[in-house]
């Protein structure tokens, strides 16, 4: 492991690491005439054809992987998710797959010997095609249509990937253009061509004849290719599509069910639903017989694309069917592309949190194998695990394997692609995740230079989880990442459509909040909530209350509400607060707390200057009308124990007052549903109770006990910073759990496996606990107490971000640990070294 962290401790676009070998291929897979119209250079061949010089520098291994993705750009193609968890999907390619074409042109004839067919997959330019279709018009047939448009949308794909490799070598064209411009360029050349309208109209001749696969098929590449689902032959389609489904039942293949479900979901709004649901049925029949990795992995598809519609009954046959595939040995650790599905559609934010346990369950199928999925799956399974927090098993494992990958990128030729760039990025945010902060320091460096070629929106999510989990006290990297955000969003229009304005406020508010709320960039603030508030005015969003509750949130934290530098007029406020007041009924658990977050830091920024009463009186009347939300959420029959946790958070955000009728129902409810906790238990639950109980100073023993139980039992799955959280909070509140001794051997033995990745202070605030307990161990006695942990320590501190605050916790701590051990563990040998901290510390208080 060692190797391998020092590995990528020298990533850059101009290290070289290791020993390499040349990948040679010498198989002629299509000729330069790949298009005629002038859009690609006589030079452009396919990877196969390429010098030495334009290939990829790869590790000796038995297995191949590019970590080359590529995102095909197409009308509507847009993410349907609202949440930072949910990115935009996108679709990777072997660009060392000699087979991919081939095998992709067999999709729907396998084997074929018709010799039309034969000479249609033979070709290898998108004219040779048009030449095709235009000398055999009056022979084609349905079959013979659909295989043209699966070859023009396999040839879409290799200008796609040699453009990769094109692009980042000719830097007059890089200067001018980006691998989306070209990739728009060409679907336009093609999708315009009066060839194409030919297909087209064949298409619609000839569509009745087609098989369902077929008819899918075409359905799903024109429209990647540029074709939209609005158009008339696609609306032909489409509609027998759905005939097709209604007449066929559970007959209907999941294979072209899955294709119909991504084709029409690559738009938004109403529309789609109402296609989609005729779907249901099949969709349940096929979870019902499903007996195979190939169709689980197809409805896992269909359900991603169709989830507005699902519901508890087709959720819990989905996992009770995951229950039995994984159970009778059917999915494996080979099955990495269908574990990847599955755990993408069971982590959407609806339903994230009642499905901890069949997600871990999944993950835990790929132990042994995480070095073996693909880079794409390698991200999202990175994703996944932040926001479950679990299990811990596959971290080592996922540290490794992005070391590995990221090792194979060091040829300058490839980390300068843009989307090649797009994928180190991502990759280096799962290393920094479980990185220790020695490693971390080590990589800022390296994200500094990403931030400074961060030119396309694509690098915004990645960038930002590795700023978040940095914590560096380098503000101008922050400054640099915000600015370049704020310059994409300005130059593209389509950077601020609405749900792309929320994914950035979102993530803001966030990135602040780790930042103890100190850290702001009022140029962008400022920007946001003109876009947001313009939305408000223009669009559907003040009349749809989940979105209208996340522009009061940001206008309540950074509208520097009755300042000098107030960003939103008078009027626009006092119809902000009306619209509040209004729809506090129809405000979700989760908009709610959005509100109360925003309504959380614009107090604390407003308690720092004087303001008139006038505007505290926003603060008062918003802040009442989210008790009476609160209130009428505590009154509905079917409340789960993660719904308590959000009300409390959200309660705890704008409050510091315990002795509230609302607080008193808010544990009243606690008590009430704790015994439904065993089952639904999951380790980011825990914390947030854990969190809650420490904020509040309120211990609920029954409830304590059963997170003990959930840790004990889970002890493999579970990060030591999750274990300190219940540890902490036993030790600040003095409860002696009823498990204790199974408790604390188990905690201590999960510290100590992660004492290299967790932050000083969460090790020293562990070390207190289990030492107030009677169960230090003297290891992680003999770990903290040496001089290389005391620089790791200082290097720490220098390099954090809330100096102020951190500093001072990191001292006390450290001082009230060195007491402990001196009295209770004087076998150690430890000595009493702060003496002199102690006498400034009570000189300071006489001061004061």
């Amino acid at each position: 492991m060692t190797g391998n962290i020092m590995t990528w401790f020298n990533i850059g676009r101009r290290s070289v690491v290791g020993r390499v070998s040349w990948l040679h291929k010498t198989q002629t897979l299509f000729s330069r005439k790949f298009i005629n119209f002038g859009l690609v250079p006589k030079s452009l061949r396919r990877l196969s054809m390429l010098p030495m010089f334009r290939q990829f520098l790869i590790p000796c291994s038995t297995k191949l992987t590019c970590i080359v993705q590529v995102k095909y750009v197409h009308e509507g193609a847009e993410s349907e998710s609202d949440s930072e968890l949910e990115d935009s999907p996108e679709e990777a390619i072997d660009l060392f797959s000699q087979s991919e074409t081939l095998s992709f042109r067999q999709l729907l004839c396998c084997n074929s010997e018709h010799p039309l067919i034969k000479q249609l997959n033979a070709s290898t330019s998108v004219q040779d095609v048009f030449n095709f279709v235009k000398e055999h018009e009056y022979e084609l047939d349905g079959q013979l249509v659909s295989q043209v448009v699966v070859v023009l949308w396999d040839l879409q794909k290799s200008f796609s990937k040699v453009n990769v490799l094109d692009l980042c070598q000719n830097q007059v064209t890089s200067s001018l253009l980006n691998s989306c411009n070209i990739l728009n360029n060409y679907i336009n050349e093609v999708c315009g061509h009066q060839d194409f309208e030919m297909l087209l109209q064949l298409v619609d001749r000839w569509n009745g004849d087609m098989s369902v696969d077929a008819l899918t098929a075409t359905l799903l590449y024109l429209n990647k290719m540029g074709v939209s689902v609005y158009h008339p032959v696609m609306q032909k389609l489409i509609s027998r599509c759905e005939s097709a489904v209604e007449c066929y039942g559970p007959r209907f293949p999941l294979s072209a069910l899955s294709r119909f479900a991504v084709a029409v979901h690559s738009r938004r709004g109403l529309w789609p639903i109402f296609v989609a649901k005729m779907m249901l049925p099949r969709i349940l029949a096929g979870i019902e017989s499903c007996n195979n990795v190939a169709d689980f992995q197809y409805l896992s598809i269909c359900l991603i694309n169709i989830c507005q519609l699902v519901n508890c009954t087709l959720l819990n046959a989905y996992k009770s069917k995951v229950d039995d595939l994984v159970g009778n040995g059917i999915i494996t650790a080979q099955d990495s592309k269908a574990i990847t599905k599955a755990v993408r559609f069971l982590n959407l934010p609806q339903w994230s949190h009642q499905n901890d346990p069949t997600i871990r369950k999944l993950l835990l199928v790929l132990k042994g194998n995480i070095c073996g999925v693909s880079p794409t799956d390698l991200i999202t399974i990175h994703k996944v695990l932040q926001n479950m927090l679990e299990p811990a098993d596959i971290v080592d494992e996922m540290h490794e394997a992005a070391s590995q990958l990221l090792s194979q990128v060091e040829n300058e030729g490839v980390s300068s692609s843009p989307i090649a760039f797009k994928c180190i990025t991502d990759l280096l945010s799962c290393l920094v995740s479980f990185s220790s902060p020695t490693q971390k320091l080590a990589l800022e460096k390296l994200v500094q230079q990403h931030i400074e070629e961060y030119s396309s929106a694509l690098y915004f999510p990645a960038l930002f989880r590795i700023l978040r989990q940095l914590n560096t006290s380098n503000v101008e990297l922050y400054d640099a990442f915000w600015t370049r955000t704020l310059d994409i969003m300005q130059n593209m229009p389509t950077e601020r459509e609405y749900y792309k304005l929320f994914q950035v406020s979102h993530r803001y508010m966030y990135f602040n909040n780790n930042l103890s709320g100190r850290y702001r960039h009022y140029e962008l603030e400022r920007q946001m909530i003109q876009w947001l508030w313009n939305e408000v005015e223009n669009g559907t969003i003040g009349i749809l209350p989940s979105k209208f509750a996340q522009v009061t949130s940001f206008i309540l934290a950074y509208g520097n509400i009755g300042q000098r530098r107030s960003v939103i007029s008078e009027s626009a406020l006092t119809q902000m607060v009306c619209k509040v007041l209004d729809m506090k009924l129809q405000f979700s658990k989760l908009d709610c707390m959005y509100i109360s977050r925003g309504l959380q830091i614009g107090k604390i920024l407003a308690s720092q200057r004087s303001i008139s009463s006038r505007f505290l009186d926003v603060f008062t009347k918003i802040d009442t009308a989210m008790n009476s939300c609160a209130q009428q959420h505590l009154k509905e029959e079917v409340l789960s124990l993660p719904d308590i946790t959000i009300m409390m958070r959200t309660y705890i955000s704008r409050s510091n007052a315990w002795e509230t009728q609302l607080f008193e129902n808010l544990i009243k409810s606690f008590n009430f549903r704790h015994e439904k906790l065993s089952g639904v238990t999951s380790s980011k639950l825990l914390r947030d109770i854990s969190a809650s109980m420490l904020t509040t100073n309120c211990l609920i023993p029954s409830m304590s006990d059963q997170l003990v139980n959930y840790v004990v039992e889970n002890g493999d799955h579970i990060l030591g910073d999750t274990a300190v959280k219940l540890l902490y909070m036993c030790y600040s509140l003095g409860y002696m759990p009823a498990q204790a001794e199974s408790f604390f051997s188990v905690a201590s033995n999960v510290i100590l496996r992660d004492k290299e990745r967790m932050q000083v202070l969460t090790l020293l605030q562990a070390a207190i606990a289990l030492c107030f307990f009677h169960r230090l161990p003297e290891e992680l006695v003999h770990f903290i107490f040496t001089v290389d942990f005391l620089g790791r320590l200082d290097e720490e501190m220098l390099h954090c971000y809330a100096k102020e605050s951190y500093c001072v916790r990191v001292r006390h701590a450290m001082m009230h640990l060195n007491r402990a051990v001196c009295i209770d563990y004087p076998e150690t040998d430890v000595p009493w070294f702060h003496e002199k901290y102690c006498q400034q510390v009570a000189a300071l208080s006489n001061v004061v």
